[in-house]
């Protein structure tokens, strides 16, 4: 019975913080999944849609979509590459940047009152009992995620999502 108690208070966890960082940024001019575009143009300065859409493993007509909304929005901007003017080059332009920070910033009140009142010792324990769960899951469903990064995971998952509905 607690393991069933364990996984729903992980899902409501989950469920919870995606609706207060939905409604921390519900007027910020971002479509959902946006934010992830913006995060890996600022990473990665200078790349293009190919490369956003091959990292994120979002298809070239999403990120094509989501990029001319962003440019018109005036959160990035294409610049043609020098060597084959047909490539276009993404910059985060000084609003996407403030934009992105603020985001950062909503994320991360969110995340500190969600620890508010435990102690490093607390939250060490915590994390090791979420190292253990990964570590059960990766072993057990053979997942090699151990030196992902977050973009990493989210191509990972939107591959999953890109594949179930391509056979659909």
């Amino acid at each position: 019975m607690q393991r069933k108690k364990t996984v729903i208070s992980l899902e409501k966890l989950n469920i919870i913080r995606r609706i207060l960082r939905r409604k921390g940024t519900i007027n910020f001019p971002l479509y959902p999944g946006q934010l992830h575009i913006l995060e890996f143009v600022k990473t990665y300065s200078g790349c293009t849609q190919s490369e956003v859409a091959q990292n994120l493993l979002i298809t070239p007509a999403s990120v094509a979509l989501s990029t001319k909304r962003m440019e018109k929005s005036g959160l990035l901007k294409k610049q043609p590459d020098d060597k084959n003017l047909r490539c276009k080059r993404l910059f985060i332009t000084k609003k996407g940047e403030q934009l992105s920070l603020h985001c950062r910033k909503v994320f991360d009140e969110i995340d500190n009152a969600m620890l508010e009142g435990f102690s490093e010792e607390e939250l060490e324990t915590f994390n090791n009992f979420i190292d253990r769960f990964l570590a059960n899951l990766t072993k057990k469903y053979s997942l090699d995620v151990e030196d992902m990064d977050f973009f990493s995971l989210y191509a990972m998952s939107n591959m999953i999502k890109f594949n179930r509905k391509r056979k659909s």
